[in-house]
């Protein structure tokens, strides 16, 4: 049997296939079926957006006596960004929370390969936390490399995913 090329290989997530974009056409073309690189980039930038801007269950739920929710959906997302904290205890804990809810929820992010580092600049805001997001995502014959930056504002706690070079 031939080798297939990758894009043959890579196809939507579940959600992307029931999500129906055109909903004036009656079938799908072949570029809806599969998607190349750049769409699988954007699609995981997506989900790892939405990931980290949902508020996980865990400082409400007791890991001690239910310790297999920790990794179920009641626990999807990452853990409040606000409260009083230093600013190091805050980015320790968040770069915790977001290593944690990646390995967790996002199965195409081949284990480990994540690595999310905290980003310093002068010029960042005070409200903002920065960490560089680096893995390899799931692809054949090789993984590809997903290298992102998220900004956690810790005033509303929402999390900016952008992609980066």
């Amino acid at each position: 049997m031939a080798d297939k090329t990758l894009a043959e290989r890579l196809q939507p997530s579940l959600l992307d296939r029931l999500t129906d974009d055109h909903r004036d056409k009656r079938s799908e073309s072949r570029e809806d079926r599969v998607i190349d690189v750049r769409r699988l980039r954007d699609i995981i930038q997506r989900d790892l957006s939405w990931l980290l801007n949902a508020n996980n269950g865990e400082t409400l739920i007791d890991g001690d006596i239910y310790p297999n929710v920790r990794r179920s959906v009641l626990n999807y997302g990452v853990r409040e960004a606000s409260g009083d904290y230093t600013t190091k205890e805050r980015a320790n804990q968040m770069r915790a929370s977001i290593l944690r809810a990646i390995e967790d929820f996002e199965p195409r992010i081949k284990r480990g390969t994540l690595d999310v580092t905290p980003y310093t600049d002068s010029g960042t805001p005070n409200s903002l936390v920065v960490f560089d997001i680096r893995a390899d995502m799931w692809a054949q014959p090789l993984p590809l490399e997903l290298y992102l930056r998220s900004e956690v504002d810790v005033t509303t706690g929402h999390v900016n995913v952008e992609r980066k070079a």
